[in-house]
């Protein structure tokens, strides 16, 4: 197959973008990938052809200059490939035209609706109007597009039933990152890593106090969080910081996907300390994988997946949010026992490869892609696979 994947607004080398690109070149497929990122346009990576463009300086710009840009890239390509798969909804509109004409796949990674009601920036009385205007428009666009990923099933309750090819592909870590991992595990200090971006519903002051409770009786353990901030709360966290003396407590310069196994050889616990807010309810935490992936033992909030995942795999210990003490506590046991935080980790890797790598789903993403150049109709919904299928 001949494949073009678009994202207009995604980071450098985004982990999710990019594993779906290097997974169809591994396979055999040409693979042409339309960015801003700040690659040289025409660069080939790891069997992907970059086409790059300049990233919009600001929200209020992207619906200006990027559906130009996008014109100008991806509108050359559209004789030479068979489907494109694209990321953002901020092009779902164009994609919606473009799926008229050619097969086209929308990725939503994220409850798009349920975002609108705890973004920081969009003012409170227009959070509840905006929640009902991106689930009806996105709703009736996806109708033109035809063809929809999820990230979680929990997301499709927002587009229509019946009617769409759909398919789940969950953001697993990558078998890759297996090359990097340390064998050093039961000598490291004890470290405690969030790689997790900081903003409020994510879990940052409940790390934050959970480091701080943990200085007074462990003073020896680490804590490495990531500077990848939402601007809203950042000073915030600095001052608390500040404020507790939290010397305990290190922020990691912010680096790339494929890299974050630098900073996991570093550590000997992982921490997924989200909120039980509506929107991390249903999510699926990647940095679950990439702990699992590196060996760690896990220490996470009792939500619905994770709780799945601990019970499938025995590696994660689960903690209460609403109870900084149970995180402590937790963390206490797998300090005061380094060798059961070891065998807790090995058990999270061998369910990692078995289980839940990115790889194990290529088959699956291809069939779908076979189906959408067939223009053969799946069952909305029934092509799902659960967390603990084999």
């Amino acid at each position: 197959m001949r494949i073009a994947f678009v994202t207009s607004i995604h980071p450098d080398f985004d982990a999710r973008v990019w594993k779906y690109t290097v997974m169809m070149a591994r396979r055999g497929h040409t693979v042409h990938l339309v960015c801003p990122w700040k690659v040289s346009g025409g660069a080939v990576r790891e069997g992907v052809t970059l086409h790059t463009f300049p990233r919009a300086r600001s929200r209020a710009a992207r619906p200006f200059v990027i559906p130009w840009h996008l014109a100008r890239k991806l509108r050359p390509l559209l004789p030479s490939v068979d489907l494109v798969h694209f990321h953002d909804i901020d092009i779902l509109p164009y994609m919606a035209a473009l799926g008229i004409f050619k097969p086209v796949v929308y990725d939503v990674h994220e409850n798009y609706p349920d975002e609108m009601l705890v973004r920081q920036w969009i003012p409170r009385s227009l959070r509840r109007p905006l929640y009902h205007c991106v689930r009806f428009v996105q709703a009736g666009l996806s109708r033109l597009v035809r063809n929809v990923i999820f990230v979680i099933p929990e997301i499709e309750k927002h587009f229509p039933k019946g009617v769409l090819r759909t398919e789940v592909i969950r953001n697993y870590a990558t078998l890759d990152l297996l090359e990097y991992v340390s064998n050093d595990y039961r000598s490291r200090p004890d470290t405690v890593v969030f790689l997790g971006s900081n903003y409020e519903g994510n879990g940052t002051f409940l790390f934050l106090e959970i480091a701080a409770r943990l200085k007074e009786r462990h003073p020896n353990v680490r804590f490495l969080m990531i500077d990848r901030w939402d601007p809203s709360i950042r000073d915030r966290a600095l001052t608390f910081i500040k404020a507790h003396g939290l010397s305990n407590v290190s922020i990691l310069p912010n680096i790339l996907p494929q890299d974050v196994m630098e900073y996991l050889n570093m550590a000997t616990i992982g921490i997924a300390p989200g909120l039980r807010q509506h929107k991390h309810i249903n999510a699926l935490p990647t940095k679950l994988f990439e702990y699992m992936a590196a060996g760690l033992p896990i220490v996470a909030s009792d939500l619905p997946n994770e709780a799945r995942i601990a019970e499938d795999t025995g590696a994660v210990l689960l903690c209460r949010p609403e109870e900084p003490e149970t995180f402590v506590a937790a963390i206490e046991k797998l300090v005061d026992d380094r060798e059961n935080a070891y065998q807790l980790g090995q058990r999270g890797q061998e369910a990692f490869r078995e289980r839940y790598c990115w790889e194990i789903q290529a088959d699956k993403l291809e069939k779908f892609y076979a189906d959408v150049l067939r223009g053969r109709m799946g069952h909305s919904g029934q092509m799902t696979m659960s967390l603990d299928n084999r």
